[in-house]
């Protein structure tokens, strides 16, 4: 039967990852809470485990370091039916909608509850990736929520940029998260994978999906690229639907978008926008992504979220943007999201991206076919 550890230990013998002190060391951690012996899971864990055992884990530290890794292997070494891995912004978007409709249909006083007690029938391991707390909406249920997800017997590991006391800093009505903050630190195992090393920026490979300059030739290169990978086929115009609101796509062709960054974050645009945009085309094209300052922070959160949103679906995205990636925010604001977020950006100009992008094999195909023939032209007109 696979463990953490055995499963960390293929990683590096297949030479997929490289060694690390650091994150070694919390994989004995993992390695002991995820035992297969150990009950973790089950309706059977509050009589068996002792009431100091961790009701989950949060595990904290700087961009690309390994924790989505590790918690990929606990999450796949976990031998329970009910689990869901997803990320924080689409878990709350369904937590709201799943009250919005509670509320619309009866008057329940404590429609919380309710929607975390049909979550835990549901779910026995909840993972969420990348967890921040920006939106007031958020902030003000968590604790209820959390609270109620593990008084349920929901086990929830959560990775996040941020240590627990500075979650969602600075926010409005702050000292009334405070609460979630405690739950966080006195239930959950708290891990600080502290390595200075960027793992995403290692896979890269120099395929030219990101270009660093804005000018009339990066666009006539752009545009190029996105003729070919679509064959060439003529473009339509058409309008997508998220809870009544309308999103135009104004250049879409063969399962490949096309849009300006005006379009993507200049709007009032959301999680669940983007996350529709994500699900709806193979390949995201973004131009004339600009310098953000710290008067941009609203098109600064929305960037965020849409590559979140674009990742974690895994979808092949080539962007032309004034700078490289950790050049195009300079506020302090939002620095330490910012920065997972340039992690993202570089790991998903990676050919390694690049192949374990969610297309069909086909697509898949052209786009290596296509970037390779481009990157061999533009060193032919050398």
């Amino acid at each position: 039967m696979p463990t953490v550890l055995s499963s960390y230990k293929q990683l590096l013998d297949k030479k997929i990852i490289q060694f690390d002190e650091e994150q070694n060391s919390k994989v004995q951690i993992l390695n002991k809470l995820f035992n297969p012996k150990k009950i973790i899971f089950s309706k059977l864990k509050k009589i068996i485990l002792r009431k100091e055992s961790p009701k989950g884990v949060y595990l904290w530290g700087s961009a690309g370091s390994g924790k989505t890794m590790l918690m990929d292997i606990c999450y796949s070494n976990s031998e329970v039916s009910g689990k869901n891995r997803i990320h924080f912004q689409e878990f709350m978007i369904d937590i709201h909608n799943r009250l919005h409709n509670i509320r619309k249909n009866s008057s329940i006083s404590d429609p919380l509850n309710i929607v975390a007690k049909e979550i835990s029938k549901e779910i026995e391991f909840l993972c969420f990736d990348e967890f921040q707390v920006n939106d007031i909406a958020d902030a003000s249920i968590l604790y209820k929520l959390f609270n109620s997800l593990l008084e349920n017997g929901v086990f929830i590991f959560v990775t996040s940029n941020i240590i627990p006391e500075e979650l969602y800093k600075d926010g409005l009505q702050r000292d009334q998260f405070i609460p979630f903050i405690k739950l966080i630190e006195n239930n959950f195992l708290n891990i600080e994978l502290s390595t200075n090393k960027d793992y995403r920026k290692d896979r890269l490979q120099n395929l030219n999906t990101y270009f660093s300059s804005l000018s009339d030739k990066t666009n006539d290169q752009i545009d190029n690229l996105f003729n070919q990978l679509s064959n060439g086929s003529s473009l339509e115009r058409r309008e997508l639907l998220v809870k009544g609101r309308k999103i135009n796509v104004n250049n879409h062709s063969l399962g490949c978008a096309i849009f300006e960054f005006d379009e993507l974050c200049n709007n009032p645009l959301g999680s669940e926008d983007y996350l529709a945009i994500a699900k709806e085309f193979e390949i995201i094209f973004i131009k004339n992504i600009p310098k953000l300052s710290p008067e941009d922070r609203n098109q600064t959160k929305r960037l965020i979220l849409l590559i979140d949103a674009l990742y974690d679906n895994r979808k092949m995205t080539i962007i032309s943007a004034d700078g490289e990636p950790e050049e195009i925010y300079s506020g302090k604001e939002l620095e330490i999201e910012f920065k997972r977020c340039a992690s993202r950006l570089h790991e998903m100009r990676s050919e390694g991206y690049v192949v374990s992008s969610r297309i069909d094999w086909s697509l898949l195909k052209r786009i290596v076919n296509t970037i390779y023939e481009f990157i061999r032209g533009q060193y032919e007109e050398k």
